[in-house]
């Protein structure tokens, strides 16, 4: 499983354009990454990250947050739709899906990845209307 993961991130660093650290795509770039999920900053998410989740405000006002991780991208469906399997970090094998419909996911944010370069993604203006 180790193996497929590191063969997959290898396979993404061959295709992600080269741009400066914190610059923004522009509208034409990001209408053609359609197939993507991005987290509130703009970054792209891919396998093998591991994603801090918003969970609830609770007592004092305090933010509660939930730890997950991507797994692997799969197709689902009829029409062989793009999906990431995202882990609980548990032992149990319950995950959940989410679907890779260019969409930012605002109560996402990507706090690690296997080769520690997310902060050098390129990234989408998450405030800009998609398409």
């Amino acid at each position: 499983m180790q193996h497929q993961i590191q063969q997959s991130v290898a396979r993404q660093k061959d295709r992600r354009p080269q741009r400066g650290r914190g610059e923004v795509m522009g509208a034409k770039m990001a209408s053609a990454t359609r197939s993507a999920l991005y987290d509130k900053h703009g970054r792209e998410i891919m396998v093998g990250d591991i994603l801090k989740v918003f969970h609830f405000i609770g007592r004092r006002n305090k933010h509660h947050f939930m730890f997950k991780q991507v797994m692997r991208e799969q197709k689902l469906g009829k029409g062989v739709e793009d999906y990431f399997y995202i882990s609980h970090l548990n032992f149990r094998d319950d995950g959940y899906h989410l679907h890779r419909d260019g969409s930012v996911l605002g109560d996402y944010e990507i706090v690690q990845s296997i080769d520690a370069q997310f902060d050098r993604r390129p990234r989408i203006d998450p405030k800009e209307p998609r398409p």
